[in-house]
């Protein structure tokens, strides 16, 4: 979410696109860049790091998609999450995507996105045969990717756009609104 320094408060939601056979080499460059196991998260992170994440980034073999929803009531966050993920995985499905896996949140929550997925599968909203998953973040240093992206187009909503000059081309954004 992006709600300070913004022309409209925003619900973000991204996707890494690459094939599972090539992401070894950048799990292990990812987990070079935290020590300790913990998540790699923008928030955390000093500009020296924010660099070496983003080129880190940028130098995978992967697309990067993210969905924008706003203007956001921050009140209304999860229908916002709900909103976005309808979207991603539809685009997701639309460029040949097979497996989608979400990044856990709370036992409460999880199981909230859980039901989404199933009412989405219900009223044919998502692709067929696409397969929703939700992991740990600490398992997997993958789901780290999307927050690396987010983190850097938020920031340049906010007019510090260097960080995705350095993504380039890799990302593609869809806006929706709420």
């Amino acid at each position: 979410m992006r709600n300070t320094n913004v022309s409209a408060p925003m619900y973000m939601l991204g996707a890494v696109v690459t094939d599972p056979l090539a992401c070894e080499a950048a799990r292990t460059e990812l987990r070079q860049l935290v020590p300790h196991g913990r998540k790699l998260h923008w928030r955390d992170l000093d500009d020296r790091l924010k660099r070496r994440a983003v080129q880190a980034v940028a130098s995978f073999d992967a697309a990067h998609m993210v969905v924008v929803a706003s203007p956001l009531n921050p009140r209304k966050q999860e229908r916002a999450r709900a909103a976005c993920m309808e979207r991603l995985c539809w685009e997701l499905g639309g460029m040949g995507v097979s497996r989608v896996v979400l990044e856990s949140r709370t036992p409460s929550l999880n199981k909230r996105d859980d039901e989404l997925i199933k009412h989405l599968r219900g009223k044919k909203s998502l692709p067929q045969g696409l397969r929703v998953d939700i992991e740990l973040p600490s398992g997997e240093p993958m789901l780290w990717v999307p927050d690396q992206v987010l983190g850097a187009m938020g920031d340049a909503e906010t007019g510090e756009e260097r960080w995705m000059q350095v993504l380039g081309q890799s990302v593609t954004r869809v806006d929706i609104c709420l």
